[in-house]
Order: structure tokens, then sequence, then C-alpha cells
């Protein structure tokens, strides 16, 4: 259904760009572009809403180094939310529109066409355009990046799935509206990166819900993750003792070369002796310190 849907809503901008135009149009005003972007509330939220992006991408990768890190511990979140959340934002925002469409489908932003008194034509989406233009607007980041929050109303109790997923498509669609009023992206840019988001949620749910569910449930995810745990602990382990063998070595040859300078060079050993007696070290050769002897008791 979301592929479906998506392609029905490229094939209508695509038959129909008047409406990526028209829509745009509406926070356009002539001589002074699209004053939207000089509102400072506007900017606000902007930088507001990528943060709560980011949030959930940090909060479950953080959740996955403490269970690593702790492998006796239960994990805070299922397992299977960082197998579903860590690929669908690296494989969704980050390369797929990042990566892929953004660089290599050069569609001028709405700021940037004719039409809105910049200097290159408008493009129908989908369509590889220019690639002298530097910043791209097919297809819209940031909207990406808000939808890859939907699928958040699967991990949520059921009579909680309505109103949060109403919250959430709110506020996707208040980012992409934002960055319509911006003239940063076009209504076909907003919408369907929100469907491309929503493909791959549907597929990597398919994966690890449906035809893995056994093999990637989180029970044997949380195994998985204890043993791997326990590896790496291990592995620290050894490594540190690597390196604590390596530093006594390292040391024991440095003495040995500063002993070594003391026998074929008298007048060294003589500034060795008198270093070794302002530090208070032990003078050479003995084991008490070098300098006046104690007091008798």
């Amino acid at each position: 259904m979301a592929l479906l849907a998506t392609a029905c809503l490229s094939f209508f901008f695509y038959l129909v760009p008047q409406i990526d135009l028209a829509f745009a149009g509406l926070f356009y005003v002539p001589g002074k572009g699209f004053p939207a972007a000089q509102i400072g509330l506007l900017q606000d939220f902007r930088t507001f809403a990528s943060n709560v992006s980011l949030f959930l991408p940090l909060l479950v990768l953080v959740c996955l180094i403490l269970k690593l890190s702790f492998p006796a511990k239960k994990s805070l979140l299922p397992p299977r939310m960082a197998l579903f959340f860590i690929p669908l934002f690296l494989l969704g925002p980050g390369l797929l529109v990042n990566g892929i469409l953004k660089p290599y489908w050069g569609r001028p932003r709405p700021l940037n066409v004719t039409e809105f008194g910049g200097p290159w034509p408008f493009g129908n989406p989908w369509v590889i355009g220019p690639q002298g233009l530097g910043n791209h607007s097919f297809s819209s980041g940031e909207a990406a990046f808000t939808a890859c929050l939907l699928p958040l109303i699967l991990f949520l109790p059921r009579e909680w799935r309505g109103p949060v997923g109403a919250l959430i498509g709110l506020f996707v669609a208040a980012v992409g509206l934002n960055r319509i009023a911006f003239g940063g992206h076009f209504l076909s840019d907003v919408l369907i990166s929100v469907g491309l988001m929503v493909i791959l949620a549907a597929v990597l749910h398919h994966l690890i819900f449906v035809r893995y569910r056994d093999t990637l449930s989180d029970a044997a995810l949380e195994t998985r993750l204890t043993a791997l745990g326990e590896r790496w602990a291990d592995d620290r382990a050894a490594l540190r003792g690597w390196i604590g063998r390596q530093a006594a070595a390292a040391y024991r040859a440095a003495r040995r070369l500063r002993s070594a300078e003391r026998s074929v060079h008298p007048g060294a050993a003589a500034r060795a002796a008198a270093r070794d007696a302002a530090n208070g070290a032990p003078a050479a050769g003995t084991g008490t310190p070098a300098g006046p002897n104690p007091p008798n008791l």
C-alpha cells in the first residue's frame, strides 16, 4: 500500500507539476522571496524539529552501547527497536535521500527556480535535473528524518497508537510545511520523502516482525547481545593486559639502557647518581637512598 501510494503521488505530481508551483507560490512574495524564512519563531521550530528527530536514534544507540558495555544487565529498550530504527535512519535519510537522491537528482529548490526569481528552470520530481546547482531539492531530507518517527507507534501499546500516531503525523506535516514556506522544498519533495520512509519501514517491519520473527525475537537478540558484550569485555581485558605488559617491557628496556650508559660512560654514571640523589632515588647498585646516611636510632 505504501509503495502504491508513493507511486501514485509521484505520477500525479509528474503529470500536474503546476500543483508544486501553486502550493509553493502561496508562500512567495514578489520582490521579497519567501519571507517566512526570516521569521525567528519558524527558524526555532526548524531547529527544535531537528533535535527532536535526532533524539530517537541517539537514544536507541546509547541504549545499545550500554547493553554491550554492561552485558549482564537487561536492555533498556527492546532489542528489536534498535534493530528496526538504526537501519531505518541509516538507509532512509542517510543513504537513500542524502546519499543517492539529493546528490544525483539535481532538482532546484523553489527559491532557485525562475518562477520565484531564481536562475534555474523548474524541474519535475524524479527527473534528473542540472548538476551545476550545489543545493538540491529532491527529496526532502528533513521530512524523511521526521517521517522515521512514524513507526514508533509499532512499539507502543495499542491504546496509545492512535493519539501518538496523530501527534507524530501533525509534527511531520508541520516540518514539511515549514520547509515549503521557507522555499526549501516543493510539496512533492515532502510527500514523496514521507512515502519512501514508510515503504522502507514496511520492509523492515516485514523482515524483523514477520519473516524472521523467531530468529530476531527480543529474547534471541537479548541473548546475542549479552554474548557479544561478554566477548567484547574479554577483548577489552586482554587489550588492557597487553598494554600493561608492553609498558612494563618498555620500562625495563629503558632501565637496562640507562645502566648500560653508566657502565660505558663513567661521567654519565656520576651525573646519573647526582640526579638520583636529587630525586631521592636509590643510588646505582644499592638498595638505600643516595645522600647522607640516616641517623642512628
